[in-house]
């Protein structure tokens, strides 16, 4: 069936999740969407308040599984050809955008994953700082106008036809928080599908789920050793055209 269904893991921070919802619906009274959020295993009211919200459909794991084991979990009670999958703190501000990932997931030959945040150029390291990331943040001057190639998507939303996310496995789940929109994006990519940043307007709380997990730190770092492991010898990667690295060179660029 054509229509989104947007999944938003949460652990605890109900006011939170209560905003975003709230906001998702405000923005999109005419899309055809679903909204799935998968409790991690919350121990703050969230049980209590969302599973009683008629506006979503509410699922709940009684620990925390980690993001993408509950989005993969979460994708399998999806009715909708496409998936997106998005924090709840980031927050978007265009009107209908729903519609406007699923139309151009439908009207994109090859398009991979695509969102709000991401980067041409993937190091070696397997950060992508520098002058090739690409976003469209509220209020920033150097927002794009229209949509652009990347090669890695970030995870705070990323959206992808549902049956290619299921022929590709869907999230790697041995990255539990961090590192598995940079695998879905390099294995996307690696398939020959193209991933993109999309103009929509968009505030991100910048990770305020993930400083209530005491552990945050070392499971960055244990993902990072595991993430370029994975992908070693392929690292960098760079969908610059040449172009774009002139103008890197030369300053000219209008990226951040």
């Amino acid at each position: 069936m054509e229509g989104l269904s947007i999944i938003i893991p949460v652990f605890n921070g109900v006011e939170r999740t209560l905003r975003c919802i709230d906001r998702i619906t405000e923005q999109n009274r005419g899309g055809c969407y679903e909204i799935i959020i998968f409790d991690n295993g919350s121990t703050d009211e969230t049980r209590a308040v969302l599973s009683r919200d008629g506006r979503i459909r509410y699922m709940r794991h009684e620990d925390n599984i980690g993001i993408s084991a509950a989005c993969n979990s979460a994708s399998k009670r999806a009715v909708y050809d496409h998936l997106c999958f998005m924090h709840n703190d980031v927050f978007l501000f265009e009107r209908d955008w729903v519609s406007k990932i699923t139309d151009f997931l439908c009207r994109t030959p090859g398009a991979g994953v695509i969102g709000l945040y991401g980067a041409k150029r993937i190091r070696r390291d397997g950060s992508f700082r520098g002058r090739t990331i690409v976003h469209s943040k509220r209020g920033d001057s150097m927002h794009r106008e229209k949509h652009e190639r990347v090669a890695v998507v970030d995870g705070l939303l990323t959206a992808m036809n549902g049956v290619l996310f299921n022929e590709i496995g869907g999230f790697n789940e041995a990255f539990t928080v961090h590192f598995y929109d940079k695998d879905i994006s390099l294995r996307v990519l690696q398939r020959g599908y193209d991933n993109y940043v999309l103009p929509i307007p968009f505030e991100h709380l910048c990770g305020s789920t993930r400083k209530e997990i005491r552990t945050e730190e070392r499971e960055r770092e244990e993902a990072k050793r595991r993430f370029l492991e994975l992908w070693e010898g392929l690292l960098p990667v760079d969908v610059s055209t040449w172009r774009e690295r002139l103008s890197y060179i030369f300053g000219r660029t209008k990226q951040v």
